[in-house]
């Protein structure tokens, strides 16, 4: 039977994911952001400049007034971040922002990994299709940069976030999105680059991607996705050490 060639679709390009989805763009060109997203920028914001460390209390009226807020909203975002797992209720002591120990960021990469690959595979079959083949490169150059110009810096992992999260639009892979999500991975980056000496690991981590985004040019899913689990393997051995090679 012949195979009847794929209509390549093009779509009009919309903004980077974030940790609660693709944001809406207002008419006036603006992005539509929600209380609960303000919050989670403002805990972000908090940890990058040192004022939270993770296990540390949040006190709402602290929050609150950094944010021009009442304190009920602030209380009723933390309490749905509590249920994303990024914040821990206490009776006796509140919210506290949630620790991760190293045991911890590899259990993410071992979740993360398989599910990102998803992606992998879904962008590798449509990379022929409109111009997703120059996203992919124009999405490998950022993590190029990103390595030469803030390798010790978590913009390194948040630039990491939006090449997966563009393979995820290439492919159509929504719910691939909506499980990196749902272990608030921004958070987990934060933890990671405390983790992970990327002073001297970069280079591996673009190398990687480089590998990576070959084999999704060439339109090798199974390729990317083996390179994809590799990564994550290499990934958890930094994280445990010795320890890795007993698990």
């Amino acid at each position: 039977m012949a195979r009847v060639a794929r209509t390549p679709r093009t779509k009009a390009p919309t903004p980077s994911a974030t940790p609660f989805g693709t944001p809406k763009l207002l008419a006036g060109g603006g992005l539509k952001t929600s209380l609960v997203q303000n919050v989670y920028a403002a805990i972000m914001e908090t940890l990058d400049s040192g004022v939270l460390q993770p296990g540390d209390r949040i006190v709402a009226s602290e929050l609150a007034h950094r944010m021009g807020l009442s304190r009920a909203p602030v209380r009723e975002a933390l309490a749905v971040l509590a249920g994303q797992g990024l914040v821990e209720l206490h009776p006796d002591r509140g919210a506290i922002l949630r620790p991760l120990s190293p045991h911890d960021l590899a259990g993410i990469y071992e979740i993360t990994g398989p599910v990102a690959a998803v992606g992998v595979r879904a962008a590798a079959r449509r990379i022929r299709e409109g111009n997703n083949a120059a996203r992919v490169e124009a999405a490998m150059a950022r993590i190029r940069r990103a390595g030469e110009e803030m390798a010790p810096h978590v913009g390194f992992y948040l630039v990491l976030n939006d090449y997966h999260y563009l393979l995820n639009a290439i492919g159509e892979r929504p719910y691939v999105d909506f499980v990196l999500r749902a272990v608030n991975i921004e958070y987990w980056n934060r933890f990671l680059v405390k983790t992970i000496d990327l002073s001297v690991h970069a280079p591996k981590y673009v190398s990687n991607y480089q590998r990576m985004t070959d084999a999704v040019l060439a339109g090798d899913g199974a390729a990317g996705d083996a390179i994809m689990r590799y990564h994550c393997d290499w990934c958890i051995a930094l994280l445990l050490g010795p320890a890795a090679k007993t698990r």
